[in-house]
């Protein structure tokens, strides 16, 4: 009934906002386990990434 009170907008958008940046920090915290980024990471940095050869310095 409280939550009714802070929407109905008895002190601004604040509560909506409360709720959007919770559903927001949910959403990128499960994108990393249930989502794209837990193939897609892994993926791109075995087969995207250059590689870089090591060569040996040269002493005078």
């Amino acid at each position: 009934m409280n939550f009714a009170f802070l929407f109905a907008g008895t002190v601004s958008t604040n509560p909506l906002m409360l709720l959007l940046g919770i559903f927001v920090l949910t959403a990128g915290h499960n994108a990393g386990r249930f989502g794209g980024d837990y193939w897609l990471q892994p993926y791109l940095q075995r087969n995207v990434k250059p590689k870089q050869k090591r060569t040996p310095k040269q002493t005078a």
